[in-house]
């Protein structure tokens, strides 16, 4: 989703059980960042993710984002009602690490 009144984009995956491991996602969201602060001017980047989903949580904390907060009962998965992790990084943030 891309919300240009406030310059914020969020990005969302899935990947397939054979190919999660390998570092795919790690790839893709760290150019699908670079691609949203330097090509279309974004001032964040925000991420959700199933508090129970540790990979994507540590996605987002390896690529320097930070923990905003959770919302209940956030998505209905398969039948399960779960709760997310909301992940932001900001330009600055991430300019200053890269």
């Amino acid at each position: 989703t891309i919300n240009q009144s406030l310059k914020k984009v969020e990005i969302g995956y899935w990947l397939s059980s054979l190919h999660q491991g390998k570092g795919i996602v790690n790839q893709a969201v760290a150019k699908l960042i670079e691609l949203a602060f330097t090509q279309f001017g974004m001032e964040k980047v925000q991420i959700s993710a199933a508090t129970e989903n540790t990979p994507s949580r540590k996605v987002c904390e390896r690529l320097g984002f930070t923990l905003e907060g959770v919302i209940r009962r956030a998505e209905n998965l398969n039948g399960r009602i779960v709760d997310h992790a909301i992940y932001g990084l900001d330009r600055a943030t991430w300019q200053t690490a890269n």
